[in-house]
């Protein structure tokens, strides 16, 4: 990175950065000897000719930062504080902690953001820049983790303890076990903040809501779930501290999040312990909020066929052997056997589940899960016809073997074998990020872009859902799902198909609407999507079937500063040039 010879004013904003990049880009282009003597003196070692990305990140050096990206965030963070010190604050508390797919202030899940590093690294870097922000509310001093602030904050008035958040409706206990910052220090003093929350009369049970499932502080601070949440720093000391005081440790969502994980029995032995200490284990045998099953049993489903240290701890605390799947409702000692699992099929006997006959495609399945290829060949001989369930295939996602996606190959599976309700190999793959299988899928000929009549998706949008980022890689550069490409922000790629076909800019993507009301969730990548859609020639007054335009559309998306940039596109030309001469 270059010394930076530029330097941001007042007046820069993303619409004006991008601006200067593409003016820049046709100086390059136009050949002017300048322009590309300060790309290459920027950008030392580029060989061919520049493209728009390159030229963004020659630009952000040129401002003295590393990437494009980083220039983006400067940009975000500075309009932020320009809007003043309530948006400041309202942005950190966002950013800061884990909100498991809940837009805040709401009981909305799917729609907002994933768990992702990214939010906690930018509420850091606020507070940095920002430390005043600790002095706002008594939620602003849990979330920055300020021991002192909080202190102060309660000295002044104790009924702050348990005082919801406006932006949220999360009480300061809540906060604290689901803030996420990436700063060790400051993690060491949620003890006691927690501490100091008890004391003054915090609820140990309060909680949030996706309007069906609760997130209660024990919840926040055990993490984990579907999309591998961390759990705190001070994980440990703190469940300890809040069971101590009052929290249930029969926490169904927390033991349902847990059970995602590794085969590890920390979380169980744990909560089990505690609730020992209150002679209340027989809980573990009784129906519990958020589980669909008693926990033992329930659980004792999803350890088996993958973690037999996990099941062989709750067939130890009394879990039935005889249980069924809580989804599938499926015998567990079949469920081990699909899987090739005689480990966990021994333990399930030995535990007093009852031996199971298989036959047909289960019988096929549960040879190709074992390796046994002579008898698979012997079982296909009467039964061809199992050749068209995906079911091998999921085998080997659920177990991370792609020998066994191999070996269904080379036995004739097809790779675009489906269940009824058409989820293919590829969208579980793709969703678990199971890079392997999506790769020999994809090599032996597996349709890309399938779409499933569960969601109504492709193995893109199912990796793009489930952060699956090598997959999502994958797909995309062989993707034709507009839609899913542009959610992701895969703009490269859409630039190869746009440049084939000019008309897919305002073409129905797979949900009936155009490429502009299928943004990113992120609004600086929404911004840069907009911007590629309308140079591509993407209409912006173009209406969806609730009668809104995409400006609209992402506005109630809270996707601000891209409805912003679309609705500058809108103006006269007049209004377009004085809005750009304030870029110089």
């Amino acid at each position: 990175m270059s010394d930076p010879t530029r330097e941001l004013t007042p007046r820069s904003t993303l619409e004006t950065i991008r601006r200067q990049a593409k003016r820049w880009l046709k100086e390059i282009e136009a050949g002017d000897t300048e322009a590309i003597a300060r790309f290459r003196k920027l950008m030392p070692g580029h060989a061919g000719g520049a493209k728009l990305r390159e030229v963004q990140h020659a630009l952000a050096r040129d401002y003295g930062l590393a990437s494009w990206a980083a220039l983006k965030q400067e940009l975000t963070t500075r309009e932020v504080v320009a809007r003043g010190h309530a948006a400041l604050v309202t942005l950190f508390l966002e950013k800061s902690a884990l909100r498991y797919g809940v837009r805040p202030g709401t009981q909305s899940w799917g729609e907002y953001e994933a768990d992702r590093p990214a939010r906690g690294a930018l509420a850091q870097r606020l507070l940095e820049r920002h430390p005043e922000i600790v002095s706002d509310s008594i939620h602003a001093a849990i979330a920055a983790h300020d021991l002192d602030a909080v202190r102060s904050f309660l000295s002044k008035e104790s009924a702050l303890a348990d005082k919801t958040s406006e932006f949220d409706g999360w009480t300061p206990l809540v906060r604290l076990a689901f803030t996420r910052l990436p700063n060790e220090a400051l993690s060491r003093n949620a003890v006691a903040i927690a501490q100091l929350l008890l004391d003054h009369g915090a609820d140990p049970n309060a909680l949030f809501s996706d309007g069906t499932n609760h997130f209660t502080p024990l919840t926040g601070v055990i993490g984990g779930g579907e999309s591998n949440q961390p759990p705190h720093p001070q994980a440990e000391a703190l469940a300890r501290l809040l069971i101590s005081r009052g929290a249930d440790p029969v926490n169904g969502q927390a033991l349902y999040n847990s059970s995602l994980g590794t085969d590890d029995v920390t979380w169980l032995d744990l909560l089990w312990s505690e609730t020992e200490k209150r002679g209340e284990t027989g809980r573990w045998h009784e129906p519990v909020r958020e589980l669909p099953a008693p926990p033992l049993d329930y659980l004792l489903g999803n350890a088996v066929p993958r973690q037999p240290k996990r099941a062989a701890w709750l067939l130890a605390h009394g879990a039935n052997a005889q249980a069924l799947n809580a989804y599938s409702k499926q015998g567990l000692v079949k469920q081990a056997m699909l899987d090739g699992r005689s480990d966990l099929v021994r333990l399930l006997i030995d535990n007093g589940a009852s031996p199971v006959e298989l036959s047909g495609q289960e019988a096929v399945t549960a040879a190709i899960a074992r390796g046994d290829e002579a008898e698979t060949r012997r079982l296909l001989a009467d039964s061809p016809e199992v050749l068209l369930s995906p079911a091998p295939f999921f085998v080997a996602i659920r177990q991370g073997k792609p020998e066994i996606a191999a070996l269904a190959l080379r036995l004739g599976v097809s790779p675009d074998a489906q269940t009824h309700d058409g989820v293919r190999a590829l969208h579980e793959a793709a969703g678990s990020d199971a890079i392997e299988v999506v790769a020999l899928l994809a090599e032996a000929g597996a349709e890309i872009d399938p779409i499933e009549r569960r969601y109504g998706s492709t193995p893109l949008g199912w990796a793009r859902h489930q952060g699956a980022s090598a997959a999502q890689i994958y797909l995309a550069s062989r993707s034709r799902d507009v839609e899913a490409l542009c959610q992701a922000a895969e703009i490269e790629r859409l630039e190869a198909l746009f440049a084939d076909d000019p008309t897919l800019a305002n073409a129905p993507a797979r949900s009936g609407e155009p490429p502009l009301f299928c943004l990113p969730d992120d609004d600086t990548s929404a911004c840069d999507l907009v911007e590629f859609l309308l140079a591509a020639g993407a209409n912006p007054i173009v209406r969806n079937a609730e009668g809104l335009t995409p400006a609209q559309a992402a506005r109630k998306k809270g996707l601000l500063d891209a409805a912003a940039l679309l609705e500058t596109s809108l103006l006269p030309s007049g209004e377009k040039v004085a809005a750009r001469s304030a870029d110089g």
